[in-house]
């Protein structure tokens, strides 16, 4: 008798640990159609007419999947559907490999921005595809171990939703170690090149580049450590996995949103740069461009073809020497003499 009345409360319980992880997941989800309805507008002024590259493809990738398939399946997911334990489990296998995927696609637009950031040194990308290639190997052969551990049974009562009735947790606690090393790593080395490499240049674009990023990495390493603790301390019931589609489409929204944030101020110093005839903004000494540092982000086209050669025309160069932005200089004969003036810092 004793037994069974502590089988109902667990079940209770655990019924009950489900159900709120499912809401948190399900107003998660209802966060990621707000922002895509919001960001619409963006996508379409500052990404369709880019020509197409890498980066390109897996913004669009990234940003549909996780909207249109992997935000369905999770939601349909946590609703009471009366599947056996066969079905709920592989529900639950197909979201955990999805989840992971949307996440390592996040952090490779990550790992193109910190290239990025770095000039495009050669040397940087060959050590980002070897810490991308060492850590989210572990991550999926960990999460693959995780999964083959969870276990669903029968319940007593039909049409309920899918409550997991054991797993090895800790598995999943490491996959958050690894991921949440990952963020780090790339937080200090975008902190290194900051200081040493980019602390003498004067750019909006490049300040724009580096707070979105450290931004990124605060909110996905806060969310990483949650579910650390969570995972370790939590009782084993569906609490375990309280903050995992949280995390998940943390990762998906500030990837997406950092580049159209990075392209609408390109795009902004473009239109700038075309009013007061590039000056400021094109010319002027200096060793390389942000339009070569950042071409994922700045090249795209001004929604125009350009004659007779259809292809999109590229953004006009933006120099950063030591010195990114050449005052602009109005002359006018006043007393004989000449006077320049620096145009409002509104205008950068």
């Amino acid at each position: 008798m004793v037994d069974y009345e502590h089988s109902v409360k667990q079940t209770i319980d655990g019924y009950a640990a489900t159900m709120l992880t499912n809401y948190l997941g399900i107003s998660s989800w209802t966060l990621v159609i707000a922002d895509f309805l919001h960001t619409f507008p963006d996508e379409v002024r500052l990404m369709w007419p880019t020509p197409l590259s890498f980066p390109k493809v897996l913004f669009f990738a990234l940003r549909y999947y996780y909207v249109l398939i992997h935000g369905v399946w999770s939601t349909i997911y946590g609703l009471p559907r009366g599947f056996s334990p066969e079905e709920c489990r592989t529900t639950f296998v197909r979201i955990g490999v999805s989840s992971i995927t949307v996440m390592i696609a996040s952090e490779g637009i990550l790992f193109i921005r910190v290239y990025a950031f770095s000039g495009r040194n050669k040397k940087m990308l060959v050590y980002l595809i070897f810490q991308f290639i060492a850590i989210h190997a572990p991550t999926f052969a960990l999460l693959g171990k995780f999964l083959s551990t969870v276990k669903f049974v029968q319940l007593p009562v039909d049409n309920v939703v899918c409550m997991p009735a054991e797993a090895q947790s800790i598995l999943l606690s490491a996959v958050f170690v690894l991921l949440l090393g990952s963020i780090l790593i790339i937080m200090f080395i975008m902190v290194y090149l900051a200081l040493r490499k980019h602390r003498d240049l004067n750019s909006t674009l490049l300040t724009i580049f580096y707070r979105d990023g450290v931004f990124y990495f605060v909110i996905l390493s806060v969310l990483a450590i949650g579910n650390i603790v969570v995972n370790i301390r939590a009782p084993d019931n569906g609490l375990k996995f309280l903050l995992v589609q949280t995390e998940v489409d943390a990762h998906a929204i500030l990837s997406t949103r950092m580049l159209l944030h990075l392209r609408s101020w390109a795009d902004r110093e473009k239109r700038l740069a075309t009013d007061f005839g590039g000056q400021g903004y094109a010319g002027g000494g200096g060793g390389g461009t942000v339009a070569d540092a950042f071409d994922y982000s700045t090249a795209h086209g001004d929604g125009t073809r350009a004659a007779g050669g259809g292809r999109w025309r590229e953004l006009s160069i933006i120099k950063f020497g030591k010195n990114p932005r050449v005052p602009m200089e109005s002359t006018y004969h006043e007393a004989s003499t000449v006077k320049s003036w620096n145009p409002p810092s509104a205008w950068g």
